[in-house]
């Protein structure tokens, strides 16, 4: 007991390299150098420990060299595990994180790729009829983009800029679409700073537009409507829809988008919402609650 209580602070040095210097080495020989060192110590530690014994307690009961080392050594090889296996865990969780990150960079890069070039095509023919409303959707692009390139690469932005950027993108679709598509929009925010995740409401709100703009007829509605109270957000979209629309081979790749939407909400905000997906013949239908915090 003796021993093994002057052993310790050597013991914890060892357990302390190793985890900063040795269980981070990718070489295949670490295993080698690792057991080299506890050999070493090993050996540092009886013959420091025996030392100070016989100077200042003298000889011991009961002492046995053999049985000195092999308690030595189990005392390092114990503390050396425990610390690798919190090695291990921090190494665990520092690759989930990182996994995290990159799925949710290689997400945030699918977005909105077909809104551009759309929006582009309408700003280009409404330039060559000398229309002011190319200006207009020139600058409600600018805005959008701002905030995609900007905002959008952090990890929160307040609700309130969020909400922007969804309206900007709902009144290009009304110049896009004319009279085809009407905007029934409401909004009640308890606190407008409250923060979210941004890029995550627009893809509903794409995905309704696009499949609403493939119906025959003109003034078809799409509903949306978003409030917060407790720190929680409801969000609602609603649009009509067929749902031969939804077989047709040219919109079996849009669904990447809500899928993705989908992929990030169980990423960020892990057991914090609940969205619910309703499809019927006339009608497309996603709830969203989340909480904020």
């Amino acid at each position: 007991w003796i021993l093994n209580n002057i052993n310790t602070p050597l013991v914890m040095l060892t357990a302390y390299f190793c985890y900063y210097f040795i269980f981070p080495l990718k070489k295949y020989y670490k295993f080698i150098i690792f057991l080299g060192l506890l050999f070493i110590m090993t050996m540092v530690g009886v013959f420091t420990s025996k030392y100070i014994v016989d100077i200042f307690i003298h000889q011991l009961d009961n002492y046995t060299f053999k049985s000195h080392i092999f308690s030595t050594l189990s005392e390092y090889i114990l503390v050396c595990l425990i610390f690798y296996a919190l090695y291990a865990i921090k190494k665990s969780y520092q690759l989930s994180t990182s996994l995290k990150t990159a799925e949710l960079k290689n997400l945030k890069s699918q977005i909105n790729p077909h809104f551009l070039f759309n929006t582009l095509n309408n700003i280009y023919s409404y330039s060559i009829q000398n229309d002011k409303k190319a200006s207009e959707l020139i600058l409600k692009l600018s805005d959008n983009f701002k905030y995609v390139f900007h905002e959008g690469q952090k990890e929160k932005v307040e609700l309130r800029k969020d909400w922007e950027h969804l309206k900007d993108f709902i009144s290009i679709s009304k110049f896009r679409w004319e009279d085809k598509l009407t905007f029934d929009v409401s909004e009640d925010f308890e606190c407008e700073n409250d923060l979210i995740s941004p890029l995550i409401l627009i893809t509903f709100i794409e995905n309704a537009v696009k499949y609403t703009s493939k119906q025959k007829g003109n003034n078809h509605i799409i509903s949306i409507a978003i409030n917060t109270q407790n720190n929680e957000l409801f969000f609602k979209c609603s649009n009509p829809c067929k749902s031969t629309y939804y077989l047709e081979s040219e919109w079996k790749s849009s669904g990447i988008g809500l899928k993705n939407t989908i992929k990030r909400l169980d990423l960020l905000y892990p057991k914090k919402h609940s969205l619910i997906i309703e499809e019927s013949e006339t009608i497309f239908v996603v709830t969203l609650k989340m909480i904020l915090c």
